[in-house]
């Protein structure tokens, strides 16, 4: 289900120890088959796999990184959005200008630094008006909260040699802040209207973004294949819930569901199983179980909840507090 299984956890939650170094690195294994399924767009930039994933659609993923963060590249007629930055390593704005010479405005699914890396290469930003938004936005990530991600297990070095591993941080990007959205808000990119959900749950500031017309909605870090975290500062199960039955109720009229890490797209009926799923792990009908067993003291903290197509890794006391 998820190449992070291969290393059996690598890291603990971003900004945490990573654990005793394990028998293989990242770079040892396989990229995902599914990345075969769409049509790759090559790039001079080798950091960066980018596919076709629907008409106008771009994934701009980051596969020699044990995150598996994908940005998307929404293109129209007069502009284009661009859905995430990334990690920061690459250049994602030389990415951008090769597939598309429209303007270009980011939004961020959220602001965890493996979606803002790349924020400061662009002059126009898109935010929601949080208190968690600003915090990032101000001060971007330190290399102390960010260093596990370029441990030589945890990346690709040989495909970004240039990368100094000393210094990567997460830059601040306040000053490139243009204007602040909100739920419902339109965005017109000519020949496709793009809608913001505001969607709260895995951080406060959580969007996602839907174009109606095609069907397509982006979920950010709310909804992938693979372990959903559920476990960092900020998280707030209450208000994850009400965030997924949206998606739930929006899946009959979805084509392709695009989530930021590890697999472009996904079926929308996931997002049915994900509520599912979901009620049955807060109504204590499906028992987790300990996320890792290596004795480091952050393995106590969660539990993994195990299903077929995903996982929900969680703070346990955020299960025990007052629903």
């Amino acid at each position: 289900m998820n190449r992070l299984l291969n290393i059996i956890l690598l890291f603990t939650i971003a900004g945490c120890t990573s654990k005793e170094k394990s028998a293989e690195s990242w770079c040892d294994v396989p990229l995902r088959p599914e990345l075969d399924q769409y049509k790759e767009i090559t790039t001079r930039q080798p950091w960066f796999k980018v596919l076709e994933v629907g008409e106008g659609i771009f994934a701009i993923v980051e596969p020699y990184n044990y995150q598996e963060v994908i940005s998307y590249l929404i293109t129209g007629t007069r502009r284009n959005i661009l859905f995430d930055s990334g990690m920061g390593m690459g250049r994602i704005s030389e990415v951008v200008k090769e597939l598309s010479s429209l303007p270009v405005t980011v939004i961020n699914s959220h602001t965890h630094y493996d979606h803002i890396g790349g924020n400061n290469e662009f002059d126009n930003i898109y935010s929601v008006d949080t208190a968690y938004t600003d915090q990032h936005a101000a001060n971007g990530w330190s290399h102390d909260q960010v260093r596990q991600e370029v441990k030589p297990e945890a990346f690709c070095k040989d495909k970004l040699p240039s990368l100094d591993t000393a210094a990567y941080q997460i830059l601040p990007y306040k000053d490139r802040i243009g204007r602040f959205i909100k739920d419902g808000d339109t965005l017109q990119l000519g020949n496709r209207v793009i809608e913001v959900l505001q969607v709260p749950g895995h951080t406060p500031d959580c969007v996602a973004l839907l174009d109606r017309h095609s069907g397509y909605l982006w979920t950010g870090d709310m909804f992938y294949e693979a372990h959903i975290w559920l476990f960092m500062d900020g998280t707030d199960l209450d208000a994850y819930q009400r965030s997924i039955d949206r998606f739930a109720g929006l899946a009959p009229s979805l084509t392709r569901v695009f989530p930021a890490h590890n697999k472009p797209a996904a079926e929308p009926s996931r997002l049915t199983e994900l509520r599912q799923a979901f009620d049955s792990v807060r109504s204590g009908k499906k028992s987790g179980k300990p996320v890792m067993e290596s004795g480091h003291p952050e393995d106590k903290k969660a539990l993994e909840f195990d299903f077929r197509d995903f996982s929900f890794l969680i703070r346990k006391d955020l299960l025990n507090a007052p629903q």
